[in-house]
């Protein structure tokens, strides 16, 4: 269990240093997703913490990714009913990219500046909303006016472009200090709404929501899936801060504006679209396979792409080591997949035999491993591409198909440049079923609201607005009314709850 958990989480410790690169997020951050997939099926094999739902002392006493009690209060929804927003409507989105705005903040200030700017909101941010010092806090914002002002202005331009030169060779050597810096933002912006929610002063405090999931939302368009996890771990903190505004006293409901954010707010397509491409990018000599070449020509091919791959594994002990005989120096003809490479072209590439046969030994494994690497490629994106409840069975799928593939040099190359699509969309489901539960809450305090403040005895009672599903399984969300009291839980099927789960405790202050 601790070494899935690790897993699971190492993308959020690479965040923390100081520069990330396509590289390291290939070799470090983003591991191969059947190491991940290898967790998920083991659990589905019969190991503890599936999807059976534990009752009485055991459901109590389970660990839970988030585990909040909120007292609320009854709200109507708002009329009118996007009086407020969490979102900058686009055309009220002024022209302009706002990528150059965010980078000129960082070089405006000093690094005591910028340290200070880091940590105390996130030693504030660790104190409920009530315990806030307010004086100090007032302050303290009194540092950050002018930077406040252009991230408000950055957050409502119409695009991000982060020009990142992607057509350059080396794609992996690109450094994203810049991304490391968006990260720095927002526990800031946070911060400012948390001290407006303490205010009282909710109309404020929406308002710099809003610049937060906006501000999200660009740094999710930038081109990587590191990008996108980036964007994922700055949601999740204004997702937060949403239910520290639900659980003001007196708040307004939040319902509508919730359910007119995109679903999602910050897409992974970008980055798994460029995953797709990494090979070729790497190698361009890979995206003309069928330009003629001499024997020595495709012998310089496979020698240069072999070295490629071993510059991306130095110093790491997270991938398999060369098999003997497919190393830089070794000859195609000596390979031990050669005839499994021959067999792969006639079989699945569907290439004549005989034209396999006249086909120089370096073309023959230059040839495979393009095309298996591909195949491969192919079946890991499969799942990205599916909403989470259905992607499960075919991820475990190709996770089973990966296992007992026997260990070729092509196997290998996977492991080395295919990223975890799972560890992402876990990623992205968790902030849809954070965004989806505050929905789900929301709804609950109208129906307060109309029902003399009392919790419904089952989400189906809810009649007013409707109840989102839970975007995790694609049903109702789990709940149940004891008393006084109402909880509110998301689990992942097949998922333990102290990395997946979400549970909310509801009461209705008096």
């Amino acid at each position: 269990m601790a070494e899935r958990v690790a897993i699971l989480h190492r993308a959020i410790s690479l965040l923390r240093s100081q520069e990330i690169t396509p590289m390291q997020r290939c070799r470090r951050c983003l591991m191969p997703a059947f190491v991940v997939l290898g967790a998920f099926v083991a659990v589905q094999a019969g190991q503890p913490n599936g999807s059976a739902k534990p009752s009485g002392d055991r459901a109590e006493s389970e660990k839970w990714l988030v585990d909040r009690s909120l007292t609320i209060t009854a709200a109507a929804a708002p009329v009118p009913a996007f009086q407020y927003r969490l979102l900058p409507l686009g055309p009220e989105r002024k022209e302009g990219n706002a990528v150059p705005i965010y980078l000129r903040l960082m070089f405006e200030r000093n690094e005591a500046w910028k340290r200070m700017m880091v940590e105390k909101p996130e030693q504030w941010n660790a104190l409920p909303v009530e315990k806030l010092p307010l004086d100090e806090v007032r302050k303290f914002f009194e540092s950050f006016r002018g930077f406040l002002q252009q991230m408000d202005l950055g957050a409502r331009r119409k695009h991000a472009d982060w020009n990142y030169t992607l057509d350059q060779r080396d794609i992996f050597g690109i450094l994203l200090p810049d991304a490391q810096t968006m990260r720095r933002y927002g526990p800031l912006l946070v911060l400012k709404a948390r001290f407006e929610i303490a205010e009282g002063h909710f109309e404020n405090a929406a308002h710099t929501l809003e610049t937060g999931f906006a501000f999200s939302q660009h740094v999710g368009d930038g081109p990587f899936l590191i990008s996108q996890l980036i964007a994922f771990a700055l949601e999740d903190q204004f997702n937060a801060a949403v239910l520290d505004f639900i659980a003001a006293p007196h708040s307004p409901n939040l319902y509508w504006a919730l359910t007119a954010l995109p679903r999602p707010l910050v897409s992974t397509r970008k980055g798994m679209e460029l995953e797709q491409t990494v090979l070729t990018k790497y190698l361009p000599e890979l995206a003309d396979l069928d330009r003629p070449r001499t024997a020595s020509q495709w012998a310089s091919v496979l020698k240069e792409m072999r070295t490629a791959m071993e510059r991306l594994v130095v110093g790491t002990k997270d991938f398999p080591a060369p098999i003997a005989g497919t190393q830089p120096d070794d000859q195609a003809d000596r390979s031990p997949d050669l005839e499994t490479a021959k067999k792969f072209l006639i079989d699945e590439m569907k290439m004549p035999a005989a034209e396999v046969e006249r086909m120089p030994a370096p073309q023959i494994i230059v040839t495979w491993l393009a095309k298996a690497y591909a195949t491969l490629v192919d079946d890991n994106f499969k799942s990205g591409y599916l909403p989470w409840p259905e992607s499960q069975a075919v991820q475990a799928q190709t996770f089973r198909a990966f296992r007992d593939a026997p260990e070729t040099e092509a196997k290998r190359l996977a492991h080395i440049l295919m990223p975890a699509v799972q560890k992402v969309q876990l990623a992205e489901i968790r902030t849809q079923r954070k965004a989806a539960a505050a929905r789900a809450i929301e709804a609950i305090r109208i129906y307060a609201a109309a029902h003399d403040g009392q919790l419904p005895e089952q989400l189906s009672a809810v009649k007013e607005v409707p109840v989102p599903l839970d975007p995790g399984t694609n049903r109702p969300f789990d709940y149940r009314k004891d008393g006084a009291t109402a909880v509110l839980t998301s689990r992942l099927p097949d998922w333990p709850t102290n990395t997946t789960g979400l549970r909310y405790r509801l009461t209705v202050a008096r």
